[in-house]
């Protein structure tokens, strides 16, 4: 029976968070322990998001955002990996018999495993917020689900109360029962704690300075108390041994959650690339490795189109390009052979599509075909934005002076209008086109561009595709067409795959060293 409640319970002890810090690991205080040479791990496509403890068998299961689970020491009773959801996972909890588990959705949707019996969700039912994790009650076999917000909707489980409707700092994270289910904690970003129910209030890290934000709460299986997780791997422990933590270590990717072993005298911390970071008596059994750019999102723009020089009265039409009116498209250059700027550019697109979608990234292309006309320099640029590109790239080949050589990166100036304010992605931006810029020129061994640019890279605020964009972006002109060296080079299919190779790893690196913590 569904036992969603949807008015807060007035008894429900609120406690702020007073800021009482917790243990800081240092380096002396840190273990990682080596995986045992057993065999290859398994591979995801999908950023880890969470992790869940075996309490029969001390093993542990991971979950990625695709729904699928990989067991450590652990029974595999079934995931929803390779079934299509509506929204991503976001997290996980196991029964109390270890005997089965629950994989909850962004929208509530649940998915029960194993002897997880399925008590309801708030899949289908509009939330104010996404819910961002799980709980089981060790009592009744039923479960929580909390939101963003703080909402907290029980099923099969007591209801005793949430920050539903309270002004927050920050957004609730997670959350984790007590041992007795009679009570629990919401944690939020910036380590806030609050307690209901019998769940008392130790400490938290609320008002504290952190690094980077809390992402998780466990609470010790013993009853002492509970810990805090930040996505740096800090570890914060309020009446509750602390045994080690991956704070102050560099890390590929952030920290997601953290699971207590069954007796308490351990946890491991689970990291978005699939790392396990094991302390105290907690095993390392295995993990998951995931793709490096899983979960990210790049978008990639193949300049002009092959329709575009046989329908001027599109692609000459005016579009704002940010506080200027500029054509829609053009019809692009070509070399003295006759191969078009817009064929080149599209296969260096659809090469380096590939390169990604092989990293692990989800790629979006502004245009599917060398056939059409357009689309408009700002359709291109809301294609990216919409997509919430982690970067995004315009790929071309000029039409330069014949006795100039080589290729330039070209950065977005700060251009603020009625229409648009780019301010936001210009230094992010530099620093993608640094890493391109870098990249290109030694995966391809072309020379920076002896006419336009400085050393490779530009700066300009007269190309609405920059001026538009509201996530990270560049534009690459990759050769010089009217160059008899550079058009041999663009017509060879060998030198466009090293092109794609440039710009992919040059991609690659700016998204991997945001990732690092």
């Amino acid at each position: 029976m569904r036992r969603t409640l949807l008015i807060l319970v007035g008894a429900a002890v609120v406690l702020a968070a007073l800021g009482v810090p917790g243990l800081r690991a240092g380096a002396s205080r840190t273990r990682r322990v080596a995986a045992p040479q057993t065999g290859p791990n398994p591979t995801s496509a999908s950023p880890v998001v969470g992790m869940a403890t075996d309490p029969s068998t001390g093993g542990y299961w991971e979950v990625t955002a695709d729904g699928a689970v990989f067991a450590f020491g652990a029974p595999f009773h079934g995931s929803m990996g390779g079934t299509p959801l509506n929204q991503p996972i976001v997290g996980m909890a196991a029964t109390p018999s270890g005997g089965g588990y629950w994989l909850v959705a962004a929208d509530g949707g649940l998915f029960a495993f194993g002897d997880a019996g399925f008590h309801g969700s708030m899949g289908g039912t509009p939330l104010d917020q996404p819910i961002v994790g799980i709980s089981a009650d060790p009592v009744t076999g039923g479960y929580w689900e909390v939101a963003a917000d703080g909402g907290l909707f029980a099923f099969d489980a007591p209801f005793l109360g949430s920050m539903g409707g309270k002004p927050l700092d920050q957004p609730v994270v997670g959350m984790a029962a007590s041992p007795d289910g009679g009570g629990y904690r919401e944690v939020a970003a910036d380590g806030g704690l609050f307690a209901f129910g019998d769940a008392a209030f130790h400490g938290s890290m609320g008002g504290t300075p952190l690094a980077r934000p809390v992402v998780g709460i466990d609470d010790d299986p013993a009853g002492t108390g509970y810990r805090e997780v930040g996505a740096d791997g800090g570890l914060f422990s309020f009446g509750a041994p602390f045994f080690g933590s991956m704070g102050g270590t560099p890390l590929n990717r952030a920290v997601v959650g953290m699971a207590s072993t069954p007796d308490g005298a351990g946890y491991r911390l689970v990291g978005a690339d699939g790392g396990i970071y094991a302390f105290g008596d907690a095993p390392y059994l295995g993990s998951v490795d995931v793709l490096p750019l899983a979960g990210l999102t790049v978008a990639i723009d193949p300049g002009h189109d092959g329709g575009n020089g046989g329908d001027p009265a599109i692609i000459d039409q005016p579009v704002d390009g940010g506080g200027f009116a500029e054509p829609c498209d053009t019809a692009g250059t070509s070399t003295p052979d006759g191969y078009t700027e817009h064929a080149f550019n599209f296969d260096v697109a659809t090469r380096a599509e590939t390169l990604l979608r092989a990293e692990g990234a989800t790629v979006v292309l502004t245009r599917t075909t060398d056939t059409g006309v357009g689309p408009c320099v700002d359709a291109r640029a809301a294609v990216a934005n919409l997509a919430h590109a982690a970067a995004a790239i315009s790929i071309h080949a000029d039409g330069g002076p014949p006795d100039g050589r080589g290729y330039t990166v070209i950065e977005p100036a700060p251009v603020v209008s009625a229409t648009s304010d780019n301010t936001a992605i210009v230094g992010p931006s530099a620093q993608l086109g640094a890493f391109v810029d870098a990249a290109f020129g030694s995966d391809t061994g072309l020379v920076p561009s002896t006419y336009d640019g400085t050393g490779g890279t530009d700066v300009r605020d007269d190309l609405g595709g920059l001026n538009l964009s509201t996530v990270p972006k560049v534009l690459i002109e990759c050769a010089n067409m009217q160059n008899a060296d550079d058009a041999a080079l663009t017509e060879s299919p060998g030198w466009r795959q090293q092109a794609a190779q440039g710009i992919t790893d040059g991609i690659e690196q700016f998204l991997l060293a945001g990732l690092r913590t």
